[in-house]
């Protein structure tokens, strides 16, 4: 009886142990506690279901013919220690469990085995889902900071050459007002880059027209806009508000324009913002500035184009 009771506490250990264990050295484990089974039917023929705790493991550990090779082995070794340790009067009672089991047991074993597979490529593709989302992230930030800051800073730069000029005139009061002007351009640049960060709404896309227009104006440009348009959604506008940006940013900082037509308009289920100015414009280089607005508009399902044909002409559209 003490040895029966050694042999079950055996095979509870080595059963234990081959869970912990990596698939690769679990064949040894699985050698002993066959043996520890064989060894105990020799003593006593209720020891059948033993047998099924090592198809578990066959069905776990072990993939493609090697796993239905080694679950006949089981069956052939089942039988044999029948013939060998059973009374023929006994063989029902002891193969009947002993097969039930270890099939039982062995499917268990390839269900958990399929379920781990898809439990580690559903882990895996969350993983790449949350660095490809970071990855969006960051490139939306920069993004947003060039589209921004190349505006705003285009504007200090026109307002400092400004007030230099003032300056040497002696204008100091006209001088004052520009710097003045400076200060507030780089308080609002500060305050765009913080909401682009956290993702805030930025100005409306009316307010950030007529800041547009007043800074052409500043540099001589005289501006004719019209804005002939329904409700915009907040993300449309939002993307408006950078495609004109971009837009006003070019003109200051490269063209010679005198004249600028800005239009707002509703037309066969668009909404349709167009720049046109009077300026010479020699080859257009898409930069940052210009894939960045043109990948804007058409993740929400719009398109752009830019001309240089009787000046510089951008037409950007988004379906209603």
């Amino acid at each position: 009886m003490s040895i029966q009771v050694l042999a079950y506490l055996g095979f509870v250990y080595l059963y234990r142990k081959a869970l912990h264990c990596p698939a690769k050295d679990v064949l040894g484990l699985i050698a002993l506690m066959a043996a520890i089974c064989i060894f105990v039917t020799t003593l006593t023929p209720g020891t059948s279901t033993l047998f099924g705790y090592i198809g578990y493991f066959l069905g776990f550990c072990f993939i493609g013919p090697a796993r239905w090779l080694m679950l006949l082995l089981q069956m052939m070794m089942i039988t044999v220690v029948t013939v060998l340790f059973i009374d023929p009067h006994g063989w029902p009672y002891f193969v009947g469990p002993a097969l039930v089991v270890s099939l039982g047991l062995f499917s268990f074993g390839v269900v958990e085995y399929k379920d781990r597979i898809h439990s580690n490529e559903t882990r895996k593709n969350k993983e790449q889902i949350q660095q490809l989302a970071k990855i969006a992230e960051r490139e939306r930030i920069a993004r947003d900071l060039h589209d921004l800051l190349g505006h705003s800073l285009s504007s200090i730069s026109l307002k400092s050459e400004l007030a230099g000029k003032f300056m040497a005139a002696g204008m100091l009061e006209k001088a004052q007002d520009e710097t003045q002007e400076v200060a507030m351009l780089a308080r609002t640049a500060l305050s765009e880059v913080r909401e682009a960060v956290s993702g805030m709404k930025q100005l409306g896309l009316a307010a950030q027209l007529e800041v547009m227009a007043s800074r052409l104006q500043d540099k001589g440009v005289q501006v004719h806009k019209v804005v002939e348009c329904g409700p915009v959604t907040a993300e449309k506008e939002s993307c408006f508000c950078f495609v004109a940006k971009e837009a006003i940013t070019n003109v200051i900082k490269h063209s010679s324009a005198k004249h600028m037509h800005i239009s707002l308009k509703g037309e066969r289920n668009y909404h349709i913002l167009t720049f046109q100015d009077d300026g010479v414009v020699g080859d257009v280089v898409w930069g940052n500035g210009l894939l960045g607005i043109k990948s804007r508009v058409e993740e929400l399902g719009g398109s752009m184009k830019w001309s240089t044909k009787h000046g510089c002409k951008l037409v950007a559209k988004l379906p209603i």
